[in-house]
């Protein structure tokens, strides 16, 4: 190497040399005509765009043959140089030596082999624009947020409405006809029945869970009917209604049966039986409990000298 740094894009010179004994003939590789626009020598990340031999010269009994390689690489940061492969022949065989390589540091700024890029003049500095829309159209935006803060303040403080309260019984009764309405047809996909009947369970589910406080959504149908054989507000026959309308729906979510539409009719009218009776007798159940609080109420509410004493018994009627 005869530089110890180069520049992207500007040709340099690497030297090779070879020492050899006498009665051999070396070879260097040539530059193809016409380069670098046709073809060129490739020298490692080096491309030679032109030689130059040099004229032999002898040490003792050994001799130098010499040729310099103008060369450019457009590597980033280093470029190893070489090796050159170079070709002796002597008499009776052929052979090729190669040289070592040099790696060698590339500099970031391009240059031109006459002077260094330089940028161009910097122009003048141009006005800036105005801030006043931008001021404007961040002050419309804080009025529109400072407007759309008191209405939403107003509306929260607001006297809240009238809701109409939805009973569990009512709101199991309505999604049992919705699901009346939308019952799959004859020849429907395993899938919608699928569906269909999952909703029907979830109905039923749904509503022990909402009127019985029974956990019913996330526990199984032996768990619900444990639960409903313990609770003294529901009566056997309910219970078995109940027991009649989870069978079936268990067998399609869990045994992959697929019932005809006949026997998914069937199994909302059982569900809906379900229903109805678990509602009398809480309903039932509720209506007493309504009826002995108003009877003491009206027995505290007679005057003192009407009221039944402690000790005398209470004629039956």
């Amino acid at each position: 190497m005869l530089a110890d740094s180069v520049s992207a894009g500007t040709p340099f010179e690497v030297a090779v040399t070879v020492t050899h004994g006498p009665g051999r003939q070396v070879t260097f590789p040539a530059v193809p005509p016409g380069a670098p626009e046709t073809a060129t020598l490739a020298l490692g990340d080096a491309q030679a765009l032109a030689v130059r031999r040099l004229p032999p010269s002898v040490r003792g009994s050994a001799r130098v043959d010499s040729a310099v390689y103008r060369v450019v690489v457009f590597t980033a940061d280093s470029a190893r140089v070489g090796p050159v492969a170079v070709r002796v022949a002597e008499p009776g065989s052929v052979g090729t030596v190669s040289t070592g390589s040099a790696l060698v540091p590339v500099r970031s700024v391009l240059r031109g082999e006459a002077e260094p890029y330089e940028p161009a003049p910097i122009g003048p500095v141009e006005a800036f624009p105005s801030a006043a829309p931008l001021w404007t159209a961040l002050a419309l935006l804080a009025a529109l947020m400072a407007g759309g803060a008191v209405w939403g303040l107003r509306h929260t403080l607001r006297r809240p409405e009238a809701r109409v309260v939805v009973g569990p019984y009512a709101a199991a009764t309505a999604r049992l006809d919705a699901l009346d309405r939308e019952a799959p047809a004859e020849g429907a996909a395993p899938e919608t029945i699928e569906t269909h009947v999952v909703a029907v369970r979830d109905a039923l589910r749904g509503y022990l869970a909402d009127r019985l406080g029974v956990p019913a959504r996330e526990a199984t149908s032996q768990e619900i009917l444990d639960r409903l054989d313990a609770d003294a507000r529901v009566s056997d026959e309910a219970t078995d209604a109940v027991r009649h309308a989870l069978r079936p729906a268990d067998l399609v979510a869990f045994a992959r049966v697929r019932p005809a539409p006949d026997a998914v009719a069937r199994l909302r009218a059982a569900t809906r039986a379900a229903v109805d009776a678990v509602e009398g007798g809480v309903g039932d159940g509720e209506r007493e409990m309504g009826n002995g609080q108003s009877s003491t109420a009206e027995a505290d509410a007679l005057p003192p000298g009407n009221a039944p004493s402690p000790q005398s018994p209470v004629p039956s009627p």
